[in-house]
């Protein structure tokens, strides 16, 4: 499964013309055009209306004629340097910097258009739209995913609404395995009423955060930050968990031998980040398929406070505890994965053993929503990308939510479904 997400972001205003919401897309060429020139058309129109009498009117009336008339000949090297002469005549007006940014636009400058955006003052009514649009920029064209992800989230702080934004800041947690953000800027996304149909997808595979594509976009992120060490753990663990997957599949010499070169990898890594939450949840998930207690034990003694609130953690832990049966402790990490997020079906799947150890009359029930998650596990692994979900499957997986009483993730999706 791929993550590909899809969009639906709210329009921005734009001298009272209501403009219909714009799928976003990964083609640097086409980057909001539509949209943009709207804006600046809209923005236009609607100083005509100025007093001409006075001289600061008669002004601005010049500069507004220049760029309507370059923007009408598709002049965008005029309309450019009459936009900027416009806004330094007049820095705190946002009119002209709409144009600049429509200019740099239209002749495909997109560290300039970026840059465009930027300057947009705060006090425009577009200016969480005109955020948005800069982080576009800079996670397709400019591929600085760092600074996207910064400007991503002003964004959504100042308009919460912004689907295709939160798409982002999801699918960007997700790809780099950071579990605990990811989660919680689906939450986010949910109280604003504008998650993704993708969310959905993540909220029931939040367990192993595994994608075909993991590697390929956290090799295409390195290249424009180098030194960054989420993207080289994210690198590191994405290519092992495939080749470990095709060594179970497929066990040829050349394959293990991959594989083996990929877990010494991960070792030195761990030598220098020990405490690394991505790494550590890796090589934790690692131990727990393969029924490595001792080694379970080791990995659990290196969690620290960053890995506090992810509850996979607290998965681990209970399984360690059931195999040395200590089921007081077991319990407790149980119940505190699914109190941080009710819908893993790995929390479900080892508290049903707890459960059945201890032959307690609570198994049947729990051992059911267990169940119910591995299957929807299952039939989200067959879909060919992230926002694949069908209305069948966004069903089952309310139901699912309702289920293991996370309310707030049945209410959102009967919203969806209505």
């Amino acid at each position: 499964m791929t993550a590909d997400p899809q969009f639906s972001q709210i329009a921005p205003a734009a001298a009272g013309v209501a403009l219909a919401a714009q799928p976003a897309t990964t083609t640097a060429g086409k980057l909001r055009r539509v949209i943009l020139a709207v804006i600046a058309s809209g923005l236009l129109l609607g100083l005509v209306a100025g007093g001409l009498w006075f001289t600061k009117h008669r002004t601005r009336s010049n500069f507004q004629e220049r760029c309507e008339q370059a923007r009408r000949e598709g002049l965008w090297a005029e309309l450019r340097i009459a936009a900027d002469e416009w806004s330094a005549w007049d820095p705190l007006d946002s009119k002209p910097r709409w144009l600049a940014a429509e200019a740099a636009q239209e002749q495909d400058e997109f560290q300039d258009l970026a840059d465009c955006l930027g300057r947009i003052p705060a006090s425009d009514p577009n200016y969480a739209f005109a955020l948005a649009e800069k982080a576009n920029v800079e996670w397709t064209a400019l591929n600085n995913p760092l600074l996207a992800l910064k400007t991503s989230e002003q964004a959504v702080k100042l308009e919460p609404r912004l689907t295709d934004t939160h798409s982002r800041i999801i699918s960007f947690y997700a790809m780099t395995g950071q579990r605990i953000a990811m989660l919680k800027a689906i939450r986010a996304a949910l109280q604003a009423g504008a998650e993704p149909r993708e969310a959905y997808t993540y909220l029931i595979m939040a367990d192993v955060l595994s994608f075909s594509n993991g590697s390929e976009l956290n090799e295409k992120w390195i290249q424009s930050n180098p030194e960054e060490i989420r993207f080289k753990i994210s690198l590191a663990v994405n290519t092992a968990m495939q080749l470990a997957m095709n060594q179970d599949t497929s066990p040829t010499p050349e394959i293990q031998q991959l594989n083996q070169q990929a877990k010494q990898q991960l070792t030195w890594i761990l030598e220098k980040y020990p405490h690394d939450p991505v790494l550590l949840s890796y090589l934790m998930h690692q131990a727990y398929r393969t029924g490595d207690v001792q080694g379970m034990a080791s990995l659990l003694q290196s969690v620290d406070d960053s890995a506090a609130e992810d509850h996979m953690v607290w998965v681990y832990r209970g399984w360690y505890h059931i195999q040395t049966q200590d089921y007081a402790e077991a319990e407790k990490s149980l119940q505190e994965a699914l109190r941080i997020h009710p819908l893993s079906p790995l929390a479900h799947h080892e508290y049903a053993s707890l459960l059945r150890v201890q032959q307690r009359p609570e198994l049947a029930e729990e051992q059911q929503l267990a169940s119910y998650g591995r299957d929807l596990r299952g039939e989200i692994l067959l879909l060919p990308s992230a926002v694949s979900l069908t209305p069948v499957l966004l069903v089952k997986i309310q139901s699912y939510a309702e289920s293991c009483g996370d309310q707030q993730i049945a209410l959102a999706l009967g919203r969806r479904l209505e």
